[in-house]
């Protein structure tokens, strides 16, 4: 197929498949493969899709219909060149304001959130969006990993395209005042490790064992006595 948008290139705030990191690309498709698993039979929203390389991902995994939302127009005419269909739709979309008017029964919101102003009102906005006992699956940088100088959502993250980075419990407190329902045992984490809170240690132990970011493991699994560099919260609108 021919495109008349030519796929775009990466800056650095958003991703673009084969032309970023290659821990960045594990990390983003395994959070999608983690959705697949949910996708059967479901409507499915990825608000702030990029240029819609899930949307394959989702319909191999029998998702019934298929939206890609973002607010950037060049990845969305990328989007509906490369991937468009009868069951697969891309529309160009505010978090904050997108409605299509008919409700969504999976809704994907991954690497957004810390970049909304108004983080509030688009989980306010996610919520209405989804149907009665529909899924929110988001996720997040984990601040005290990616801003360990950080202490607040008011502080500016490490992150120069973040307005604000969230912990996982945090982001839970949040959820709930939204409506949604979701406990820490909902929570999941990719590239997990052993926290220490001291610089000099930490600069010690990737010395020691390596760079943490590289050397464990992009999939998602249950946040128990390990800290995740990214976190993933499964939430549901009971």
């Amino acid at each position: 197929m021919s495109h008349t948008c030519l796929a775009p290139e990466f800056s650095g705030e958003f991703f673009v498949p084969g032309k970023s990191r290659q821990r960045m690309e594990a990390d983003h498709m395994e959070r999608y493969l983690f959705a697949c698993k949910f996708a059967h039979n479901k409507s499915v929203l990825d608000i702030a899709c990029g240029t819609g390389y899930s949307a394959p991902l989702f319909t191999k995994a029998g998702a019934a219909r298929y939206h890609g939302v973002d607010i950037n127009k060049k990845l969305i005419t990328y989007a509906n060149e490369t991937y468009g269909s009868y069951s697969v739709n891309f529309f160009v979309g505010d978090i904050c304001k997108y409605d299509n008017g008919k409700p969504y029964s999976l809704i994907t919101c991954f690497e957004t959130i810390e970049h909304v102003d108004k983080y509030e009102t688009a989980l306010t906005n996610l919520f209405n969006l989804l149907e009665n006992d529909g899924i929110l699956i988001i996720s997040s940088p984990n601040r005290p990993v990616t801003s360990p100088d950080t202490a607040s959502l008011q502080d500016k993250p490490k992150n120069q395209f973040h307005t604000q980075e969230f912990t996982p419990r945090a982001l839970l407190s949040l959820l709930h005042k939204s409506g949604f329902s979701a406990t820490k045992d909902d929570v999941y984490g990719q590239r997990q490790r052993k926290l220490h809170s001291n610089r000099i240690v930490r600069k010690s132990s990737r010395i020691m064992f390596g760079n943490p970011d590289k050397t464990t493991s992009p999939m998602l699994t249950l946040v128990k006595d390990k800290v995740p560099r990214y976190f993933t919260i499964v939430a549901m609108k009971k």
